[in-house]
């Protein structure tokens, strides 16, 4: 089965009250066994980011903001590795899936270290799924990025949400339904499951 799920930066810096449930739907999904591969993100403000360049911030540049909330590193397997090593370090196979995490530095978690692993992957073009924070920013920038490429993005949008808030999520759902097209920009994702979950049975 090749059915890739992309967990974007939800790290503790990008959850707020107004996203706290993103964790736990996140891990769920990842339990129920119908993705693989499973590839984790989290961004870091490293001194060169273009963050800590234009805009001056300093924020998710530690442990504090920048570490994995506590139900993904679960789902992560395996020790989380420090905020020092970047690129795409896999992970230990657990649920069903081959896992990754991919630390980059910018909005986009598309990087030249992603790029290829999807090439050693070899998968099939059947959808890129993406869940994550922050749906205005990097889930936006890593979407378009990926249909510039030719692969599809299917964003699972009950598993997405921002930390500043209902507002900046449904602009960025607006924003992708206008751009990748509303049928790629999934609202009611157990339809989908039940499917995968028949076809998993029969």
């Amino acid at each position: 089965m090749q059915r890739p799920l992309l967990v974007v930066d939800i790290q503790r810096g990008n959850i707020s009250e107004y996203n706290r449930f993103i964790p736990n739907g996140v891990a769920s999904i990842v339990k129920a066994e119908l993705f693989n591969p499973v590839i984790f993100t989290r961004y870091v403000n490293t001194p060169d980011s273009p963050a800590r360049l234009f805009l001056e911030s300093t924020a998710m540049s530690e442990i504090s903001d920048a570490g994995m909330e506590i139900k993904i590193s679960e789902v992560m397997g395996g020790k989380v590795p420090p905020l020092t090593q970047y690129g795409v370090l896999p992970m230990a196979d657990g649920y069903g899936a081959k896992r990754y995490l991919l630390t980059h530095n910018t909005y986009t978690c598309v990087t030249p270290e992603f790029e290829e692993l999807l090439g050693e992957l070899d998968l099939d073009n059947t959808g890129m799924y993406i869940t994550g924070s922050d749906t205005e920013a990097q889930i936006l920038k890593t979407a378009l990025d990926l249909f510039e490429r030719s692969i599809e993005p299917i964003i699972l949008a009950e598993f997405c949400g921002s930390h500043r808030g209902l507002g900046a999520h449904e602009r960025g759902l607006s924003l992708l339904k206008e751009l990748i097209g509303a049928e790629r920009v999934i609202t009611d994702y157990m339809p989908l499951r039940q499917r995968w979950e028949r076809a998993k049975q029969g």
